[in-house]
């Protein structure tokens, strides 16, 4: 082998002895390939005198076992291992498995197949126990196309099905939640309003009864979530019904006197022109790429965007200006909810367009992590004075659901606990019953205002001796 190795080694790989020795195998062949085709081309041609087909035979039969192509075998580039192989990678089974979780073989991921149990729960085919898994790879740009292909594309559903003839029907969890949410009377509406599914728009959801019912509930959600979604950690922990809308919707029908349900979309507001649809910011960076290692597609202000909805601002100021106006009643009495990054923006504009809304919204309810900050403009008097009666703020804190907390002096209205202390998206899941409860109170209850909450005091430890 000294004779055909050469002096300095191209290889980029796991090396050793027997790497060496088929990295020579393939050069040699590579450089004799053509000699021995032609040698082989005149033993085979039966034209030629007996004599020349001979000394061919020969001479094929004197050249070095090197040039032969059953002399190569495929090995790893990462172990040198010759068994178990994959082809197509170049790598033995264990290292090919552990490159794909690490996410250094584009388009490689592990196969994940889940289904919806009789308990409205996502979990794994292969183990009934577990749940979604949200981190497949050490790679984000894969986790990010698997979460979106997860929440966007097919999963098997099994609810309703016999197990035993595996009748399993293929939906995605925002058509499933769709789906179920247009049984519930719901409308998915496209604004601006007027607009075709193909022309750039943002969808909302509103309730049939949203131009005949005498309340109406406004739900401003956070701007990373898609239309609908509350949390995809409780759909994929919990259920899909307590991690949506949907559970929400279908208490607000029980209330007695039926109100109206409007559905902001604060999240969705790029448009993709690709799929004729609006998407967060999440999913359009799990959008097709050109290459495994390209950018994501440049946003156009002007092609990606929807006219009045440019972002979360705009918005509300059309939700509350174009929207309301034309679907609902004149008379109609408005109870709002913001949640995370939409909760200021609805303050701030009811705030600042108070004289144009003070008859008609009356309740709000805002879920947020941190203590806000009531700022004195010294035009806002009323609302001030409204927000001190008839607002309430969910703050994320271990204390158990709606205990009084500390801050009506700082925010200007009575702060609750919302259950939740780890998660901001959790927050609406677990406080919206005493959301709606409020709300109905305030309806129910002429001239209703919120006395000051007073929070229970720790008690005092004694020193021990």
């Amino acid at each position: 082998m000294a004779q055909f190795r050469a002096k300095k080694l191209d290889l980029s790989c796991f090396v050793n002895i027997r790497v060496i020795r088929d990295h020579t195998k393939r050069k040699v062949f590579e450089q004799y390939e053509t000699q021995r085709q032609a040698l082989r081309y005149i033993i085979r041609n039966t034209t030629l005198p007996q004599r020349a087909r001979a000394q061919a035979q020969l001479q094929l039969s004197q050249m070095h076992a090197y040039t032969r192509f059953t002399q190569i075998n495929n090995r790893c580039i990462e172990g040198g291992k010759s068994r178990g192989v994959l082809r197509h990678f170049r790598m033995a089974r264990y290292p090919f498995r552990m490159n794909a979780l690490e996410g250094n073989i584009p388009g490689v991921k592990k196969a994940s197949c889940y289904f919806i149990n009789d308990k409205d729960q996502i979990r794994s085919i292969r183990h009934p126990e577990h749940e979604f898994n949200y981190f497949i790879s050490k790679n984000d740009r894969m986790n990010v196309v698997q979460r979106e292909a997860f929440n966007g594309l097919f999963i098997s559903q099994l609810s309703l099905c016999d197990p035993v003839n595996n009748l399993i029907l293929s939906v995605c969890v925002r058509r499933n939640i769709r789906s179920r949410l247009l049984s519930c009377s719901l409308n998915l509406t496209p604004i601006p309003l007027g607009t075709s599914s193909s022309q750039p728009h943002i969808p909302i959801y509103t309730s049939k009864n949203i131009s005949t019912c005498s309340r109406l509930i406004v739900y401003v959600g956070e701007s990373s979530q898609d239309l609908g979604v509350l949390a995809y950690r409780t759909i994929g922990q919990d259920s899909i019904a307590s991690g949506s809308i949907i559970n929400f919707v279908q208490t607000i029908h029980k209330c007695p006197d039926e109100p109206g349900v409007l559905i902001a979309n604060p999240g969705q507001l790029f448009w993709y022109r690709g799929g004729q649809r609006a998407v967060t910011q999440t999913t359009w960076e799990a959008l097709p790429r050109q290459t495994a290692v390209s950018p994501p597609m440049e946003i156009d202000e002007v092609k990606n965007r929807v006219p009045g909805n440019g972002d979360v601002t705009e918005h509300v100021a059309h939700v509350f200006n174009e929207v309301i106006p034309q679907v609902a009643k004149a008379d109609v009495k408005i109870d709002v909810i913001g949640m995370g990054d939409g909760a200021p923006e609805v303050v701030q504009y009811l705030q600042g367009n108070w004289k144009n809304w003070e008859k008609r919204v009356q309740a709000i309810a805002i879920g947020t992590a941190f203590l806000p900050l009531m700022e004195d403009t010294g035009k806002d008097h009323s609302f001030r004075g409204f927000w001190g009666d008839r607002a309430r703020i969910y703050i994320q804190s271990p204390e158990p659901l709606e205990t009084p907390l500390v801050g009506r002096t700082d925010c200007g209205c009575n702060c609750y606990s919302a259950g939740e202390d780890q998660f901001l998206e959790c927050i609406i899941p677990k406080a919206y019953k005493s959301m709606l409860e409020f709300f109905q109170l305030v309806n129910d209850v002429p001239g209703y205002r919120e006395l000051a909450a007073v929070q229970e005091e720790e008690p005092v430890l004694e020193d021990t001796i």
